[in-house]
């Protein structure tokens, strides 16, 4: 066991599972995030066809919102390796250069998504600091920007990790997680990357929820439309700083290699659950979310009087938020 402290976590499973076909002890987790997938499948792919169907949820801010769902679709198809190196081939380790081909795409959709949240809070900041220049720009041009940005970042981290599997490191037998697609120096900017994207998101959504409260001519539905972007952000964001943490504090100090791979498995689960997440919180928060969710799925319900709507307008005119109150009769006419 001495020995065993002066190995890396990587190292040890190698030496402990490396040659001996599928092991319950490296696949189960795999197998664990991969039943994720489907659920964050279903609930991201709602969210991107509310969107198109609904032209109230077409501005800047929801556009933002499905992209980044839509990254994360391709995002937690990484599994799919993972599940087919630990479970049905039992190779568990399989060389990095080959694990970077199979997880490029995937590792550059993970960071899009973390991206898009900063995006979204930025979306929301311009619109309630200066509403009136805010509602004077092109809403298209907006989203294709940030859309460009965040495939410029993401692609940096994965030149990198190329130019490190052509070293004799590209060999080296690798869990082929999504995460281990980075390599070399690319991983630590990257984490590092990750933790300064989030920290930064922190900072903004408080930002403009403080605006909120402050701001007069704000209605309480306004504040309650805001709240589930907040509540997105922040479920990301837990998700992202609680697995630095544990990585960076928790792991090397409290825990012995022996047991690494388990803790780190248990905090990367909210990762994954804030990935697939999304449309369970608009559900929640989001009225205008809500009643388009239930007309697709030909749930409809009647709603409450009053309808909060997450939307940003097409016109000059724009406002950040639009609160409407309907009756029950109009909501229910709708659905007809």
């Amino acid at each position: 066991m001495d020995s065993n402290q002066n190995l890396t976590m990587p190292e040890y499973i190698y030496k402990m599972y490396n040659g001996k076909g599928a092991q319950p002890r490296i696949y189960i987790p795999a197998l664990f995030v991969w039943v994720i997938m489907f659920a964050g499948y279903f609930g991201n792919a709602l969210v991107i066809w509310a969107t198109f169907h609904n032209r109230k949820l077409q501005g800047s801010c929801n556009c933002f919102m499905a992209f980044g769902c839509f990254a994360d679709i391709i995002h937690m198809s990484a599994h799919w390796v993972y599940v087919y190196t630990t479970v049905v081939t039992g190779e568990n380790f399989i060389p990095y250069d080959q694990c970077l081909f199979y997880q490029a795409i995937p590792f550059i959709f993970v960071t899009v998504s973390i991206i898009m949240t900063l995006f979204v809070g930025i979306d929301r900041l311009v619109s309630v600091t200066f509403p009136l220049t805010y509602g004077k720009t092109n809403k298209n041009l907006i989203v294709i920007g940030g859309i460009v940005i965040s495939i410029l970042c993401a692609l940096y981290f994965v030149v990198v990790s190329v130019i490190y599997s052509h070293t004799a490191a590209g060999k080296n037998p690798v869990l082929c997680a999504v995460v281990n697609a980075a390599g070399g120096r690319a991983f630590f900017d990257w984490f590092y990357f990750c933790v300064l994207v989030n920290l930064i998101d922190l900072i903004i959504y408080t930002t403009v929820w403080v605006i909120l409260l402050l701001k007069s001519g704000i209605s309480e539905e306004s504040k309650k439309v805001f709240r589930s972007l907040f509540v997105v952000m922040l479920t990301v964001a837990f998700g992202w700083l609680a697995n630095a943490f544990v990585h960076v504090v928790i792991i090397p100090a409290f825990v012995s290699v022996e047991y690494q791979y388990e803790v780190t498995f248990l905090f990367g689960i909210p990762v994954n659950l804030a990935s697939s997440g999304t449309f369970v919180t608009l559900y929640i928060f989001s009225q205008e979310y809500r009643q388009t969710f239930r007309k697709l799925l030909g749930f409809n319900l009647p709603e409450s009087r009053s309808s909060s709507m997450i939307f940003t307008q097409r016109s000059k005119t724009d406002v950040p938020i639009k609160v409407a109150t309907v009756s029950k009769r109009r909501i229910g006419d709708s659905h007809r």
